[in-house]
């Protein structure tokens, strides 16, 4: 992650809206979380090889249920996604592609957009609520929430660091809420829930909830599908 800090307000500004959409059927990618990809059906292919061409910028989109029947064609999205950003990428021999995506902002689908090989939208990058006055109460939910990962912390902790090096600031409290979320072996639809709450608060609360109830449980969640990276 060496190099000069990601301007991520900068790339932000210069985005034009229209987000390539990478629809994946259980891969909810949150902001601040990295996660290697590898690329190999043609439409997507062609997909990098125009984000690498122009703001190396991509829409992860999580498949609803029911997805199987027309995968290789237009299956329903959620509305809210994770733009990310290309950090590195490998062209194969192949002609398919390793890439390192970064997620930098949510997003919400206003429109989908005519397009081939791959789909695209239009969106509307989604800003967080933190009001100062509920810092207070908004802390005590990111201990507790970090209490219910014990297993996980240092992960956390980890993919924290790489995010304030990579950006050369820290972030709002909210990427605690994903970075959890991330690391806390939920179902898919659980992290898309708080991946869709802009609200930092009710973020940390609806995940309090889910990992609170995986622990009265004390049955994995990790959902048992194929490779989330599946394209």
């Amino acid at each position: 992650m060496a190099g000069a800090p990601l301007d991520v307000s900068s790339i932000l500004a210069r985005f034009d809206g229209v987000a390539r959409i990478f629809p994946l059927p259980s891969l909810v990618l949150f902001p601040d979380i990295f996660v290697p990809l590898k690329i190999f059906e043609p439409r997507y292919v062609s997909m990098v090889q125009d984000a690498l061409a122009d703001d190396e910028l991509i829409a992860i989109a999580l498949l609803r249920p029911g997805w199987e029947e027309d995968y290789n064609g237009n299956p329903s999205i959620q509305p809210v996604v994770c733009l990310g950003k290309i950090l590195k990428y490998k062209e194969l021999p192949s002609g398919e592609y390793d890439i390192l995506l970064y997620g930098i902002a949510r997003a919400q689908i206003e429109e989908e957009i005519a397009s081939e090989p791959y789909r695209k939208a239009r969106v509307r990058v989604l800003e967080e609520l933190a009001p100062l006055s509920e810092a207070d109460r908004i802390a005590a939910r990111m201990r507790r929430a970090l209490e219910l990962v014990p297993g996980r912390q240092s992960m956390i902790w980890e993919l924290r660091r790489m995010a304030n090096q990579l950006r050369g600031v820290d972030a709002s409290a909210g990427r605690y809420a994903d970075a959890v979320a991330n690391a806390g072996d939920l179902q898919p639809e659980d992290r898309y829930k708080v991946l869709a709450e802009t609200d930092v608060l009710k973020r940390f609360d609806e995940l309090i909830v889910m990992l609170e109830s995986k622990a009265r449980d004390g049955a994995p969640t990790a959902p048992d599908v194929t490779d989330p990276r599946r394209n």
